[in-house]
C-alpha cells in the first residue's frame, strides 16, 4: 500500500507522465494548455526522446496535480504510483 508521501520530480519519468494524462482524460494540446509549455515539449517528454529540463518537469508536474494526478511512493522506492482524483457524481 503506498505511503502518503509524494514523490520528488526527479523520480517522474515518461510513463508517470503519460499515465496521469491519460488518466484525467487529458490530450497532449490539454496537458500543454495546462502547463503553459509547448504541445512538443509534451510530447518529446511523453516520448521520452531527451533529457527534460527538473523546472519542465515540475511545471507539468504542477498542471497535473492540480488537475487531480497524485504521485506517490509506495514501500519500494523505485515504484512510484500514479493516482487520480474522480470527479465528484
Amino acid at each position: 500500500m503506498p505511503s502518503s508521501a509524494f514523490a520528488d520530480s526527479k523520480f517522474i519519468d515518461p510513463r508517470h507522465i503519460r499515465m496521469a494524462r491519460s488518466g484525467l482524460g487529458l490530450s497532449v494540446r490539454d496537458l500543454a494548455e495546462l502547463a503553459g509549455v509547448n504541445k512538443a515539449t509534451i510530447v518529446r517528454l511523453e516520448a521520452g526522446l531527451q533529457p527534460a529540463r527538473p523546472s519542465t518537469i515540475d511545471t507539468v508536474r504542477t498542471a497535473l496535480e492540480e488537475a487531480g494526478a497524485s504521485f506517490l511512493v509506495g514501500d519500494d522506492p523505485d515504484a512510484i504510483v500514479v493516482s487520480i482524483k474522480l470527479a465528484s457524481r
